[in-house]
């Protein structure tokens, strides 16, 4: 009996060992290009590769990571041999940035793509640590354990420099394109279309990287004046700290890795001195880390803000804020003379749809309302969720009664549309009450107390209807199921 053979490599392994490979290639060749003497490199790329290999693939990688950093070196040596072949320099490199990509794991395989304060000051310790820890280790591996004693903290502090800036600048984005074509890809794609918006009152964010380009390009260009040229370099940090604080951690570092392609460029392009290389180090590592620590400050507190003042499952304003908009409203129309509206909105059915589904098929049928709600009002109303199934839209400046109307049978119309959860499909309508103000009351209590009652006539009445509180017992129209969309 023959013994059975071992099952050969999935198609899905081999491709993420060669798709390793090629990048390990591309950081060899990106040290090789910032190479400032023999063996030493400004920029170490592929310490950065190292670690977001074990955030991402986990212990399973680290076995093709070694063995990728042993082969990329193949072609740059003098004969191929177990002698020369820089195993130690391989096994030190997946041991320490490994390690340190596997400590990091936890945190990067959490759901929600949102990079916290407390994150970013986490990943730049772990990553001096890391640093640090290799950089000492480098200098007990040949060929560098035999240098004099005079040249071993040159070449610690360019191992250093040049290992904590590849860090600092590949994995954010390595973790940035993988969030962008992994399971997490809507919420990256939401926050970065909210960093590059256009906001009233701003800058955009192309007149902000054109200004930060501009910017560095004079600082990197200075002419030397006596020993100042180096240090005024230092203020390429300015647009990077102005980027994050404005836009977040996501523009911030876009901002940086520019900033850092404009100050690596003379290095690529031209030779120089070891210490311009070693301020050059610091420069970049000052610049990523303000991106991260100062834009997950900005991101933190918006996230607060949020938190606070807006729904987190459909982005509606919360109850809190609702309040807050309301008196904001009742204020301007007792001061313009204007009459203002308020919708209050029941959803027919909608507990049926969470029984039968489960509460993921209600979150999803959720969200998808508030989507229809928002098609529905114009741009100056507000839209609120107070909780569960109850919706609210605030009508400020009405010129007549008329919008109230169309409002109210635009969102009967579109709720009452099916609704796709994930393989199935859903029907629920919605029984909305209106109270006028000043007719229906003169204080938000009053408004809402108004509001509640004439939607739960609507109920009484049928359902799928909206019902004026002024007339509690006469709905104001009912949307014929056979009506034209």
């Amino acid at each position: 009996m023959t013994p059975p053979t071992p099952p050969a490599p999935t198609p899905g392994l081999l491709s993420q060992a060669c798709v390793l490979l090629a990048c390990y290639w591309l950081a060899w060749q990106g040290s090789a290009l910032f190479e400032i003497r023999p063996d030493v490199s400004a920029l170490y790329l592929s310490a950065g590769l190292t670690t977001a290999a074990g955030m991402i693939g986990g212990w399973r990688a680290l076995p093709f990571a070694c063995i990728a950093i042993c082969l990329v070196r193949l072609p740059d040596l003098p004969v191929v041999s177990l002698a020369t072949l820089d195993l130690a320099g391989a096994l030190r490199q997946v041991a320490v940035y490994g390690a340190a990509g596997l400590y990091l794991r936890r945190r990067w395989q959490r759901a929600a793509f949102r990079f916290s304060l407390k994150d970013a000051l986490h990943f730049t310790v772990v990553a001096l640590v890391a640093s640090c820890m290799s950089a000492g280790l480098s200098l007990h591996i040949p060929p560098f354990d035999s240098l004099p004693q005079a040249e071993l903290g040159g070449v610690f502090l360019s191992f250093w420099g040049g290992d904590l800036a590849g860090m600092l600048l590949l994995i954010p984005v390595i973790v940035m394109l993988q969030a962008r074509l992994g399971p997490r890809r809507a919420s990256f794609v939401r926050r970065w279309k909210e960093a590059f918006a256009e906001r009233p009152g701003e800058a955009s964010a192309t007149a902000l990287l054109v200004a930060a380009a501009c910017f560095t390009l004079i600082v990197v260009t200075l002419p030397e004046l006596g020993q100042a040229g180096p240090r005024l370099a230092i203020l390429s940090v300015l647009p990077v700290l102005v980027a994050s604080l404005l836009r977040g951690v996501l523009f911030g570092f876009v901002v940086a890795l520019l900033t850092c392609v404009i100050e690596l460029a003379p290095i690529a392009l031209f030779e120089l001195p070891v210490e311009s290389v070693l301020d050059l180090q610091l420069r970049l590592i000052i610049t990523t880390t303000t991106a991260l620590l100062a834009g997950a400050s900005h991101d933190d507190k918006l996230f607060e803000w949020r938190h606070a003042n807006f729904d987190l499952l459909t982005g509606l304003a919360n109850r809190h804020r609702f309040q807050d908009q309301i008196e904001h409203e009742l204020m301007r129309a007792r001061r313009h003379r204007h009459s203002m509206a308020l919708l209050y909105i029941d959803l027919d059915g909608f507990k049926a749809v969470n029984d039968a589904y489960g509460h993921d098929a209600g979150d999803a049928l959720l969200r998808q309302v508030a989507e229809r709600l928002q098609t529905c009002v114009r741009e100056t109303d507000t839209i609120a969720r107070l909780g569960g199934d109850e919706f609210t839209i605030i009508l400020p400046d009405l010129a007549h009664e008329g919008v109230v109307e169309r409002i109210g049978h635009d969102v009967l119309r579109e709720l009452m549309r099916p609704y796709a959860l994930g393989g199935v499909t859903a029907h629920v309508s919605a029984s909305i009450g209106l109270a006028l103000h000043p007719r229906d009351g003169e204080s938000a209590t009053d408004l809402i107390r108004n509001a509640d009652r004439a939607m739960y006539e609507a109920k009484r009445l049928g359902r799928n209807r909206m019902v004026r509180h002024a007339s509690i017992a006469l709905p104001v129209f009912t949307p014929r199921s056979d009506a034209p969309a």
